[in-house]
């Protein structure tokens, strides 16, 4: 049976029984990583050069945040290869990312959290063109580039697949990590290059990806030697004047085990059998809400420096349970904001886009441009 009869057989048993759950998981789990790795690396720390427990524990909470960054993308290749670009999904997730960079915007500005401003308020309502959020920007673009990619998976044969991404693992993953260039590479490469890796795992099933504790145990060691290079790294950094690799250098989203680990780690998901749980669906449809309130540019140093005060607690006992309740608290109330947003503004704007929009000028032109537009890229 062709992987497109399969797909479709999927997709109707889907709609019926609703949608599984397991990589809706994944995503929060992913975006629990991201809030860490953000009150790790934004925590306007004061750390003195010497190793330290609660150094370490910094050190770690910034681990994941890459991990989740690869596995969101990884979801949205394994989804999209199956996919047709949709200009109400488009225009969803930019009208997403504009709401809260204008309202995040104006209540800093109306309150006096901050000083805003002309450039600043001006960048603001184009936050995708200014790159207000590099993930946002990074994910629409790739988004755009989706038919085009998807075009070029299903032309390609599985063994130019094949030697396709295995030329890009070597290039932008395997030589940045030996030569220690891991953040030259451009963010749009590494999301096209996971897109790629996602889609083949869809379109083609092979034996490995279904053996989960060999998955489970992948991801366990890579993960550890990622800990346990910040360690003795740590060490050498300490003792060497101007030591030239970064303790974290390997929590970066194209270092060799980072993607080891995200693959692993997504594939680990992609198998685990949990049906489909409502509640999962329904948290996980707030993940990307999240990201854009508390990584607002305006909202981070206020967050992480004023109110959580991370600092502070550097040198306390206390410092391990401080990240668990901030960084609990931080996603409880971001998420309950993006659910009130969805309910209150996301679906009726959806219904007005349907009813407006969708019915009184997109369907009378959507054949000409569908039309068009299937075949310039089938040229």
């Amino acid at each position: 049976m062709e992987n497109t009869e399969i797909d479709s057989k999927i997709n109707m048993v889907e709609r019926k029984i609703g949608r599984s759950s397991n990589l809706e998981l994944l995503r929060i789990l992913a975006i629990i990583m991201i809030i860490a790795h953000h009150y790790s690396v934004h925590g306007g720390w004061d750390i003195p050069n010497e190793l330290s427990y609660n150094r370490i524990i910094v050190q770690f909470l910034s681990l994941g945040g890459k991990l989740g960054v690869n596995c969101f993308v990884l979801i949205t290749g394994y989804f999209m290869i199956n996919s047709k670009f949709n200009i109400k999904k488009f225009a969803k997730i930019v009208g997403q990312v504009f709401f809260y960079s204008v309202v995040i915007m104006l209540i800093f500005k109306l309150f006096g959290i901050s000083h805003i401003g002309i450039r600043e308020t001006a960048e603001s309502f184009f936050p995708i063109i200014f790159s207000k959020y590099w993930f946002a920007t990074t994910y629409v673009e790739l988004y755009i580039l989706s038919p085009y990619l998807n075009k070029l998976i299903n032309y390609c044969t599985q063994k130019e697949n094949k030697i396709l991404i295995t030329i890009l693992i070597v290039v932008l993953s395997v030589i940045p990590t030996f030569s220690n260039s891991l953040l030259e590479i451009d963010n749009l490469s590494w999301f096209v290059f996971l897109y790629l890796v996602a889609s083949y795992i869809r379109k083609y099933q092979h034996k490995f990806f279904d053996k989960t504790k060999l998955l489970l145990v992948i991801f366990t060691s890579s993960y550890i030697l990622i800990m346990f290079s910040v360690v003795i790294l740590d060490v050498l950094s300490l003792r060497i004047n101007d030591f030239p690799i970064d303790p974290t250098f390997l929590r970066e989203m194209n270092s060799l085990p980072m993607l080891i680990c995200s693959i692993s780690l997504f594939l680990y998901f992609k198998k685990l059998d949990i049906g489909s749980k409502k509640i999962i669906n329904s948290i996980s449809s707030t993940t990307f809400g999240i990201y854009l309130i508390h990584d607002n540019n305006l909202v981070r140093s206020y967050l992480w420096e004023h109110i959580a005060k991370n600092n502070s607690f550097y040198n306390s006992r206390w410092l391990s349970l401080h990240a668990i309740i901030t960084i609990s608290l931080v996603f409880f109330i971001c998420m309950v904001i993006e659910g009130a947003r969805i309910n209150f503004i996301g679906k009726p704007a959806m219904k007005f886009w349907d009813k407006e929009i969708e019915s009184k000028f997109l369907n009378k032109s959507r054949n000409y441009i569908d039309r068009s537009f299937s075949q310039h890229i089938s040229n």
